[in-house]
């Protein structure tokens, strides 16, 4: 019993890092679609912050999307063989 609740805390552990990271991809994503968009906003960051140009330039958020895509996967999938093992578990 103790080892099933260590378990199921480090489950939703990992599925709070994974909901975070999703919020950061997806504000990032928004972030560089107005960057992309908005001529003032990249004279501004080009002129006092030329660095974040580069990260807003898009391929960062598709990166992060895309691992937020994997990452979803694989959530999904350890999720469903824990639910498997603890029937089994259960059964025995």
């Amino acid at each position: 019993m103790r080892r099933n609740k260590k378990t199921r805390r480090i489950d939703s552990a990992v599925l709070f890092a994974f909901v975070q990271f999703v919020v950061i991809a997806l504000l990032l994503s928004v972030v560089s679609g107005e960057f992309q968009s908005n001529a003032y906003m990249q004279e501004w960051i080009e002129k006092n912050a030329w660095p974040i140009g580069y990260l807003l330039n898009g391929y960062l958020a598709a990166t992060l999307v895309g691992f937020a895509i994997g990452g979803g996967f694989l959530v999904f999938q350890r999720w469903r063989s824990s639910g498997e093992s603890r029937l089994e578990r259960d059964r025995l």
